[in-house]
């Protein structure tokens, strides 16, 4: 079942749908947190996300236009942190059943 679908749910008055819904905003929001770096006042925001699509494969690197511009300390663990905690909010194996193709 998709966030989308708890939603949909959830609004036809399906209890356990909204707390599932509820539940999940908080993990997005961890997630989003790690992931445009809100510890580190978003300096890290475009190599956390190129840090996110480098390790499925689809960037070799995740150099910014800014040399300076890279991941903030502690923003790699924390990225790691939420992808294993919320396996719900990746899309790796799509990715994966669709990255040869998209690179080739």
């Amino acid at each position: 079942m998709t966030l989308l679908d708890d939603i949909r749910r959830a609004r036809a008055g399906d209890h356990a749908a909204m707390v599932r819904s509820l539940t999940r905003r908080t993990e997005l929001t961890d997630a989003n947190s790690a992931v445009f770096d809100v510890p580190g006042a978003f300096r890290g925001c475009i190599a956390g996300v190129h840090e996110v699509l480098r390790r499925q494969g689809l960037l070799v690197n995740i150099r910014c236009l800014d040399p300076a511009e890279t991941l903030s300390p502690g923003q790699a663990r924390e990225i790691t942190r939420v992808a294993a905690a919320y396996p719900w909010l990746t899309d790796d194996a799509f990715v994966a059943e669709h990255l040869d193709a998209w690179l080739s």
